[in-house]
């Protein structure tokens, strides 16, 4: 990002009555960098584009605990299933509570509270947070191919 910034500045420095096109380009390609800065941010941070071949999963199993109300944790690691509001307003694709009952995604989790799980997923921040794709087995959501 700061690669276009220099070149903006630069551009606006060297044509400052010229072309309002060469400069309304510069300004689009900060703003696509903007944008994957904000999806890397909204995918958990700590870089990358929260999509993956399916070839390199890490498994995690143990005792499922709710951190902070809203977070879950295996041991050490965060869990992540996507936002709250996503998580709290989305159907579960299946019953992974055992309950008899598909509930929301978080209410799906909050029965698992407690109980020996296993997830798949992405390690991701010096592998402190798992960005979770299957639960017990089940797909939880579908991992997609790197764009890179």
């Amino acid at each position: 990002m700061k690669k276009y910034l220099s070149m903006t500045i630069a551009l606006v420095a060297i044509i400052t009555m010229g072309s309002a096109s060469a400069i309304v380009f510069e300004t689009s390609s900060l703003s696509i960098e903007k944008s994957l800065l904000l999806r890397e941010t909204l995918d958990g941070g700590c870089g990358g584009h929260g999509c993956h071949n399916n070839s390199n999963m890490t498994e995690i199993t143990g005792v499922l605990v709710v951190h902070n109300g809203t977070n879950f944790k295996i041991g050490t690691t965060r869990l992540n299933f996507g936002c709250y509001n996503y998580i709290n307003t989305t159907i579960s694709p299946y019953d992974f509570d055992g309950d008899g009952t598909i509930e929301t995604i978080f209410n799906e989790l909050l029965g698992l509270v407690g109980t020996n799980i296993t997830v798949e997923g992405y390690l991701r921040c010096q592998n402190t947070r798992l960005t979770v794709f299957y639960i017990n087995g089940l797909p939880y959501r579908e991992p997609c191919y790197s764009r890179r």
